[in-house]
């Protein structure tokens, strides 16, 4: 069981099925859950078939995240939010604290290798072919006997680039199969942050970046970064340039606040960007605003 094999098990669904078994306060049989997350249907007077695969792939998608428990009847693990965005909060946590033998350990992996990928060369990632662009990810992944399954491949494509832009990691473009642009899920991080640390405050720029690397592990001085960091060879001279691009953006925005100090040593520097508006060349000390705007 996996996010990438059980296929049709998509965030809405995994997301009804949790609340559903929230709302009812308790564990409920399968066929309860079958009856409201795939209902009878009727053409005539003929019943239409229920799609087995679409709850099986839910369920398994679910176990796989550790959000409910093998077997029957359907019993919630974890607290479940009311909110879908509150929802892929939980689930961004529990892939970041899968272990390497959980199958799901493979899909920030994946995204490590895109964040190394674009710093080494962004142009890379601007293709159409998604037979290549696969082949080189499953490359980072060597196997000691040919003969053995594929890391990634081209039937797991489609349903990672979902989850990823679910989270708020990234996105399919024009002419790019996948970007990753994490704006959107390091604002909620740097967030969560906040509100231990405190908002609207100058924090020391190491510190907050480092807790960052803990709560995104695929990121820069992660575990999973530097897992694939000595997988693939690349190591940044710098903050990543898809972190640092995210960071000058969220700055821009006015959702945080960066602050480079002179010649500082404390200064941790940013990757080049001549398109870059805000000049930033690296950052002493990060104020993340507690009324963000809502422009990310």
């Amino acid at each position: 069981m996996s996010l990438l094999t059980d296929t049709q098990g998509s965030p809405n669904r995994v997301f009804g099925l949790v609340r559903l078994l929230a709302e009812a306060g308790t564990s409920l049989p399968l066929e309860t859950v079958e009856g409201w997350l795939t209902p009878r249907n009727k053409i005539g007077n003929a019943e239409v078939p229920r799609p087995q695969d679409a709850l099986g792939q839910t369920l398994g998608a679910a176990r796989s995240l550790n959000l409910i428990a093998n077997g029957t009847p359907i019993t919630l693990k974890v607290e479940v939010p009311s909110t879908i965005q509150e929802f892929a909060d939980l689930v961004h946590r529990q892939l970041s604290s899968s272990s390497d033998e959980d199958a799901n350990s493979v899909v920030l992996k994946v995204y490590a290798w895109f964040v190394l990928r674009a710093d080494r060369q962004v142009t890379s990632l601007h293709r159409t072919v998604l037979e290549e662009l696969v082949d080189e990810i499953d490359g980072a992944f060597p196997r000691p006997d040919d003969k053995e399954a594929r890391t990634f491949n081209t039937t797991k494509w489609p349903h990672w680039v979902r989850w990823m832009t679910f989270l708020g990691l990234g996105t399919k473009l024009p002419n790019t199969l996948f970007f990753p642009s994490p704006v959107e899920r390091v604002l909620r991080e740097l967030r969560g942050i906040a509100s231990k640390m405190g908002f609207d405050r100058n924090h020391d720029f190491r510190e907050v970046q480092q807790e960052l690397s803990i709560r995104m592990p695929y990121l820069d001085g992660g575990a999973l970064f530097a897992e694939m960091t000595e997988r693939t060879g690349w190591r940044p001279k710098t903050v990543s340039s898809v972190l640092s691009s995210t960071l000058r953006e969220l700055h821009q925005e006015g959702a945080i606040r960066l602050t480079a100090l002179g010649d500082s040593a404390k200064r941790v520097p940013f990757a080049h960007d001549a398109n870059d508006l805000t000049r930033l060349t690296g950052a002493d000390s990060i104020l993340i605003v507690q009324e963000a705007p809502n422009a990310v």
